[in-house]
């Protein structure tokens, strides 16, 4: 081959090469911009459900049977989502249904009853909560005289919530390990170290078909949590229900995500984007929707996901590594692949301590997660502890590895990498439970027409809230009346005017009803001599209160 072909024949490979990447790109770009705007649809909502008041009252004895019943919730209820039955004290049910009227969304649920004989009763009620999940309850009254039977005669088993989380576990378990596996092995590969085709096609083939069908577990155990007649709900013309979901949504684009990724003969880049975005695809899943801030919330988590994958795929990849040495009868210079595996696995950890405890600075506060201890800070102690546990093994394996030149703690990585499922476990269950909510004040300094007003409130959660409010005299003359507005204009609730008592010459103070939580708009009104009006108007994000989470 002459001189000139050699050259042509160079020049054509570098040009295969980088269409190759370009497709590559591409392939990315149209991936992450799809897998975006599927979830750019979902709705911003505030947390779980919470039941405030009931009527009848818990355990109340009614000296007449109740015509109606009557559910108050902490934000709207989509009323084709919620369903309550009311069983006798002998577990038998009296009445199912769904709420009177024909609105879509209310704070309110009422629901008309037959006639009711004397005794005692108890009230399940279920209903899907602004961010996705399926929340429920019960309690019990009585009517006339209680008897013998309520709760106790009713089964609560919550059997489709535990299957959900073991097969969440198991999917999420296996498409980190997977997606860090690939990532891991690329790398490798591209040190000369064996790459992904170590694994045997039955062991791929198997992968797959368990996350496939994990994620059709996943679909079966949500749907069945979910409140009945939804599908037929839906089928009747409400699709726009389908909103309500984040979590299936995941599902169907998580799902979707798979089917493409067992196509066979793709570039490289198609399997490296596709377990990348299958990696992050949880993330969406969760208790972000329920923050105030949802999409700054998923950056930490999408950079947690991506983390804990490199770290599980690396430790599965060293795992691999030893027995595919064994069968092939061969010895990898773990001389030269320990710096290549410590640095990673350093970045992986650190990202994955990182990322970690912003989640938490972002959803709740450490302070809220001790002072307010519920299971999620029970689960998030667990997460801690092992993840300290693991470092703590990874630091004994890197030394002993550098002094004895050679790698002999197979075990120790085997066991680390079993406490890495626990934590993804942890964190399965965390996603699926009620967290501590973190409960802040309000201090601002309202500025109009050069009139100001320094207000104050002590809790920005829900229930009744004093505010106070400092107005500076207005041509040394203070209000005359003072009165404040609260709405919240996206589910169009709107309360007041309430009047503010005046305390001293320019303090006033006023009782104001958050009754559910999420933004409300805030008005105050002050009126002077001669109808001069100075208004002042801000937005504050209301938690759910403590007594209602």
């Amino acid at each position: 081959m002459d001189k000139q072909s050699i050259m042509y024949e160079g020049k054509a490979l570098g040009s295969v090469s980088k269409q190759k990447e370009l497709s590559r790109v591409v392939i990315v770009a149209v991936l992450f911009i799809g897998f975006w705007l599927v979830f750019l649809q979902t709705p911003t909502v505030e947390a779980h459900s919470s039941l405030l008041e009931t009527v009848p009252e818990e355990r109340v004895v009614t000296d007449s049977p109740p015509s109606s019943l009557k559910l108050r919730f902490n934000e709207p209820i989509e009323q084709d989502l919620a369903n309550v039955t009311v069983y006798d004290w002998n577990a038998n049910p009296v009445f199912t249904g769904q709420p009177d009227g024909d609105r879509e969304r209310s704070e309110l649920l009422e629901f008309s009853l037959p006639e009711m004989e004397e005794g005692t009763y108890t009230v399940n009620w279920s209903v899907v909560s602004l961010d996705g999940h399926p929340v429920s309850g019960s309690y019990i009254f009585a009517v006339g005289e209680a008897t013998e039977g309520g709760t106790k005669s009713v089964d609560e088993s919550d059997d489709s919530s535990a299957f959900l989380i073991a097969a969440r576990t198991l999917v999420e378990g296996l498409l980190l390990i997977g997606a860090g596996l690939y990532w891991f092995a690329w790398l490798a590969q591209k040190r000369q170290f064996p790459g992904f085709g170590m694994l045997r096609k039955t062991g791929r083939r198997t992968g797959a078909i368990l996350l496939i069908a994990g994620t059709i577990a996943e679909f079966v155990a949500y749907i069945t949590s979910l409140p009945a007649g939804l599908f037929q709900t839906m089928m009747d013309g409400r699709w726009d229900l389908i909103l309500h979901f984040p979590f299936l949504m995941m599902l169907v684009v998580q799902l979707f995500f798979l089917i493409l990724l067992i196509i066979p003969g793709m570039v490289q880049g198609w399997y490296l984007a596709l377990w990348f975005l299958l990696a992050i695809t949880p993330s969406f899943g969760g208790h972000v929707w329920g923050m105030e801030l949802p999409f700054v919330g998923l950056v930490p988590r999408i950079v947690h996901q991506l983390a804990v994958a490199l770290w599980l795929g690396g430790l599965s990849y060293l795992i691999l590594l030893l027995i595919w040495n064994r069968k092939q009868h061969t010895d990898t210079s773990f001389k030269l692949f320990r710096p290549f595996f410590v640095r990673r696995m350093m970045v992986a950890t650190g990202l994955v301590v990182l990322s970690g405890v912003t989640m938490v600075f972002l959803q709740t506060s450490w302070t809220a997660v001790v002072t307010e201890w519920v299971s999620w800070s029970s689960l998030l102690f667990i997460k801690i502890v092992f993840t300290i546990l693991m470092l703590s093994l990874a630091l004994f394996q890197t030394l002993k590895w550098k002094k004895q030149k050679g790698f002999f703690t197979s075990r120790i990585v085997r066991v680390e990498w079993v406490i890495g499922l626990t934590v993804i476990f942890a964190g399965v269950w965390m996603s699926q439970i009620n967290y501590p909510i973190a409960v802040q004040s309000y201090d601002n300094t309202l500025i109009t027409e050069q009139a100001e007003a320094d207000v104050h409130i002590d809790n920005l959660q829900t229930g009744e809230q004093q505010m106070h409010i400092d107005i500076s005299p207005l041509e040394g003359e203070n209000p005359e009346r003072v009165t404040v507005d609260i709405s919240m204009p996206d589910h169009g609730m709107s309360s007041g005017p309430f009047e503010a008592e005046k305390v001293d010459s320019d303090y006033y103070q006023v009782d104001l009803p958050f009754s559910m939580s999420g933004s409300w708009h805030v008005s105050i009104r002050a009126e002077y001599e001669e109808e001069e009006v100075k208004e002042w108007e801000d937005d504050v994000f209301i938690t759910t209160s403590d007594d209602n989470s």
